[in-house]
């Protein structure tokens, strides 16, 4: 043969199919022992006078685990013999079976209403040790007694080494051997041999008449399978086993593409890091950066980090050009929290050159202030310049955010707190005692009298920036104006203060909330007594 036709099994989009036979042999009846044990055994088809009704099942299993559900055969009464010559269309298709993939077939008797009996076993691979799906017809050998077992390996192999002649060594110099004869079948069936008509007739007829004489003299029964033949007019093509993309090529590393190397400076001071930080933001550049403008591109990429959102961090590029242009983007309120962010505060000449540029910063926005008093803003002079920036906001706009006012209390100076107390209240703080000794006097009557309104001023701050008031000196000194305010603050405060959990995981800010409340208290019988 010169040319060798195949074809892909996972160009093979049809399901797979086999077709069962015949069963040559003859069934062993269990001892009377067994009958009188089990007296059903009377009703099976191994006492019948014909052939019983037997059927096959036939399932796929891969490395002992089952692909699909078992197929079996319809009914079919036999008078002679087993034969059912049917074809069984297994629920799998040629690209979903792995290379490793065996069927296991079992033979079954009726045993009583509803229940069966395996009267036999075997099992096959479907791709030979070369890759190529079965082809043609297979004479398995069936194990008494036992199901098909799909396990790798299996103990029910329909192909051994001598599958039909182990039984017949005495016999073999009597005939020719069972296993050249099939080899050599196979090979005149790929094409390796010379085909005579009429010659091949008469061998394979004698073939035929060799292996009935051996199985029906053997110990064992057979099973014939036939595996489907895959032709295209005169041309017959073999199936090869092949998985879907395997012509790409898979690159192979030769070494690992992450090497850990221990580095000894890793978490030490880049020191031109710092020394570049140093020279970018000395006290010698601020003459030359007071008139420096950006180019378009640059003032381009300047705007986008002022549209940043809050929450999002600039990178020390960023920050380096943020501090470049600071006196170029001091005309604009939106980009005063970036400024602030770039700062850092640890080292006294950058914050004093901070500190100088906010008072000459364009006014921000009301709502932009409560960023500065988040966790991140430590700086005091920073926080009060936010309080500042409050003090624009009417009552309204002040009662939207007074919960998160009341919340960044926690990121206030507690000494500035405690210092706002009178000194008797400063010893009950110390002391341990509650706030009832100064909530005990009001009423609810007395708490809720409001007081002349706070005068509003304009948002460019023409009176001046007072950068002497903290958070809780102003959220106290406007409640004390505004019933609404009061009454809210009294609430969101007492909450903080009857707060258990805080109480045992944080007790210093659980003291500082009884401290604000002791100065609103305070604060509260100082207005209604001037009233």
């Amino acid at each position: 043969m010169d040319t060798f036709n195949y074809v892909y099994s996972c160009d093979l989009d049809i399901n797979v199919q086999l077709k069962i036979g015949s069963l040559e042999g003859r069934r062993e009846r269990k001892s009377y022992k067994a009958l009188l044990e089990d007296p059903m055994l009377r009703f099976s088809g191994l006492y019948q006078e014909s052939c019983s009704d037997l059927y096959v099942t036939c399932q796929v299993f891969a490395e002992g685990k089952p692909l699909a559900l078992p197929v079996r055969t319809s009914y079919k009464a036999f008078s002679t013999r087993w034969n059912w010559n049917e074809w069984l269309r297994l629920p799998l298709k040629y690209p979903d079976l792995p290379q490793s993939a065996q069927v296991a077939l079992t033979v079954w008797d009726v045993y009583g209403p509803g229940r069966a009996t395996p009267v036999g076993g075997t099992t096959v691979t479907l791709f030979g040790k070369h890759g190529m799906f079965r082809q043609g017809m297979h004479d398995l050998k069936v194990w008494p007694g036992v199901e098909g077992d799909g396990a790798d390996p299996s103990s029910t192999p329909g192909r051994t080494s001598s599958s039909l002649a182990e039984d017949q060594m005495g016999r073999l110099a009597k005939g020719p051997d069972l296993e050249i004869l099939s080899d050599l079948t196979k090979a005149h069936r790929q094409g390796h041999m010379v085909k005579v008509d009429w010659l091949d007739r008469l061998t394979f007829r004698e073939i035929e008449m060799i292996n009935e004489s051996e199985k029906r003299s053997s110990n064992f029964m057979y099973l014939m399978v036939e595996f489907p033949r895959v032709k295209t007019g005169e041309r017959e093509y073999s199936i090869v086993y092949y998985e879907k993309d395997g012509d790409d090529a898979t690159p192979h590393l030769s070494s690992s593409d992450i090497v850990k190397v221990p580095d000894p400076q890793m978490c030490m001071e880049n020191l031109v890091e710092s020394k570049h930080h140093k020279l970018a933001r000395s006290l010698r550049s601020g003459p030359s950066d007071h008139d420096l403008k950006p180019n378009a591109a640059t003032r381009d990429q300047l705007n986008i980090i002022v549209s940043y959102p809050p929450t999002k961090l600039l990178n020390s590029e960023e920050q380096d050009l943020v501090w470049k242009f600071r006196y170029y983007l001091t005309t604009q309120e939106k980009a005063l929290t970036k400024f602030l962010k770039c700062v850092n505060w640890a080292l006294p000449q950058e914050a004093k050159q901070a500190l100088e540029l906010l008072g000459k910063w364009r006014p921000m926005d009301v709502e932009d202030s409560l960023e500065l008093l988040s966790s991140h803003f430590t700086n005091p002079t920073v926080r009060r310049y936010a309080v500042a920036r409050l003090e624009q906001a009417d009552d309204e706009d002040l009662l939207m955010y007074l919960l998160q006012l009341v919340q960044a209390l926690k990121y206030e100076s507690y000494t500035d707190i405690i210092g706002g107390l009178e000194p008797s209240s400063k010893r009950d703080s110390q002391g341990g005692m509650g706030e009832s000794s100064t909530l005990g006097d009001l009423d609810s009557s007395q708490v809720s009298t409001p007081a002349a309104p706070s005068t509003q001023r304009g948002k460019d701050g023409t009176d001046g920036e007072n950068l002497e008031q903290d958070l809780c000196t102003f959220l106290i000194s406007r409640a004390c104006k505004n019933s609404t305010l009061a009454n809210y603050l009294y609430w969101y405060v007492i909450v903080e203060c009857e707060d258990q959990d805080t109480q045992q995981r944080d007790p210093k800010t659980h003291d500082m909330y009884l401290s604000v409340m002791r100065r609103f208290s305070q604060a509260l019988l100082k207005a209604i007594s001037v009233a």
